[in-house]
C-alpha cells in the first residue's frame, strides 16, 4: 500500500485543509503533559475514574495503562490475540467495566507482501482483575471504530466501513443496528467520533467528510439523523465528548496537513447557523481521542501520520503523550 492508498484509506482525498494561520480561541490553557513509559506507543483510547484514574489504550496493540491522581503508571492489560488494539476506551464504573474497540487499523504484511488486516470487535475488561469479559466481533465485516455509553450500560458503536451506529444492549453478546444512514457511507472510513448527551441524543462524525451528524432517539421507531451545519469542515475529526456546559469537545485529527487541534463546537446552540468552530489548541501530533472531567480534558496524541508518509514508516518517535488542557 502507497502513500496515496494509505491517505485514501484514511479518506483525507475530501478534507478542507485550514491555512497554515489559525485563530486559537484563548479559552483553554494547556496543563503539564504525561509522558508515557518508552515500551508503549501510538496512544488512542482514553477514559478516566471518578477518582481521577486514567486508563490509555494503544493503536497497534492491546495494551492498556492505568494512571492514577499520583501519576503512578502501571499496565491493567497486557492485550492478547483477541484484543490486539484499544483505539476507543469507555468506562462503566457502575458496573466495573472498560469497554473497548480493537481494530486492526495498520494491518500487517504477510510474507508475499499482502496487507493483512484481523477482524475488528469490541471487547469488555474487568477494571478489578484484567479479565476479558467478552469479545464480540463486528458484524458483516463492519469497522469498529469510537463508542459511547448509556447509563443502563448499553455500548453505542460507530462503523467506520458500514453506514451505520451498532448498539449492544446490557447483558447481551450481539450487536443490533441502531441507526443507518447513507450520509454515513465512505469509501474508506466513514463515521469515526461518537458522543452522547444525558437526554440519548448522538453526535457522530464523518471522518472523510469532515461533517458532523446529530442522531435522535425517536420512540417506536428508526432515530433520526440531521446535518449539523459548520462554519468549515473539519480535517478529520476523531474524539469527541460534551463538557459541562454542553458544547462538544473534538479533536481535528488532519492527517494531510499535520496541524492537529482541539475543538469546541456549541452544536445545539439555538439559532446559530452555521455553528462556530472554536480553536483551543492547534499543532498537536495526530490527536486521535479524548476524555473529560469537569473542566479539565485529557487528549491522547497519536504521532501515528509519520505511519502514512513515505521513507517515514519507520521513524517512530522515542516519546508519547497525553495533553492536558482545562477550559476556562
Amino acid at each position: 500500500m502507497n502513500r496515496r492508498e494509505l491517505l485514501l484509506f484514511l479518506g483525507v482525498a475530501t478534507a478542507t485543509v485550514l491555512s497554515s494561520v489559525d485563530r486559537v480561541d484563548a479559552s483553554a490553557n494547556m496543563l503539564s503533559s504525561i509522558e508515557l513509559p518508552a515500551s508503549f506507543q501510538y496512544p488512542n483510547g482514553i477514559t478516566h475514574a471518578s477518582d481521577g484514574t486514567l486508563y490509555i489504550g494503544s493503536i497497534t496493540s492491546g495494551q492498556i495503562l492505568r494512571i492514577d491522581r499520583t501519576g503512578k503508571i502501571d499496565t491493567l492489560f497486557t492485550g492478547n490475540a483477541d484484543v490486539f488494539a484499544a483505539t476507543s476506551l469507555r468506562l462503566d464504573e457502575q458496573r466495573g467495566i472498560l469497554w473497548g474497540s480493537s481494530p486492526d487499523f495498520l494491518g500487517t504484511h504477510s510474507p508475499s507482501g499482502e496487507l493483512v488486516r484481523r477482524s475488528p470487535r469490541v471487547f469488555a475488561i474487568d477494571i478489578r482483575s484484567g479479565e476479558v469479559l467478552r469479545v464480540i466481533p463486528m458484524p458483516e465485516g463492519g469497522f469498529s471504530n469510537d463508542l459511547a455509553l448509556d447509563s443502563a450500560g448499553g455500548v453505542y458503536i460507530t462503523d467506520s466501513t458500514l453506514a451505520r451506529i451498532h448498539y449492544l444492549a446490557p447483558g447481551t453478546t450481539q450487536l443490533q443496528t441502531w441507526a443507518v444512514d447513507e450520509r454515513f457511507r465512505a469509501e474508506r472510513i466513514g463515521l469515526g467520533g461518537i458522543a452522547r448527551r444525558s437526554d440519548g441524543v448522538l453526535v457522530v462524525g464523518h471522518y472523510s467528510n469532515g461533517e458532523l451528524f446529530k442522531v435522535i432517539p425517536q420512540p417506536q421507531r428508526q432515530p433520526t439523523v440531521e446535518a449539523i451545519r459548520l462554519e468549515r469542515k473539519i480535517e478529520n475529526p476523531d474524539g469527541m465528548q460534551f463538557a459541562l456546559d454542553g458544547s462538544l469537545i473534538l479533536t481535528e485529527g488532519a492527517v494531510e496537513s499535520g496541524n492537529g487541534r482541539l475543538l469546541r463546537i456549541n452544536v445545539f446552540a439555538p439559532g446559530t447557523d452555521p455553528k462556530t468552530i472554536e480553536t483551543l489548541a492547534t499543532e498537536l501530533k495526530s490527536p486521535v481521542n479524548l476524555t473529560l472531567t469537569g473542566r479539565e480534558v485529557w487528549v491522547t496524541e497519536s504521532q501515528i501520520r509519520h505511519r502514512l508518509t513515505l521513507g517515514q514508516e519507520t521513524a517512530v518517535p522515542d516519546r508519547f503523550f497525553i495533553r492536558r488542557f482545562r477550559l476556562s
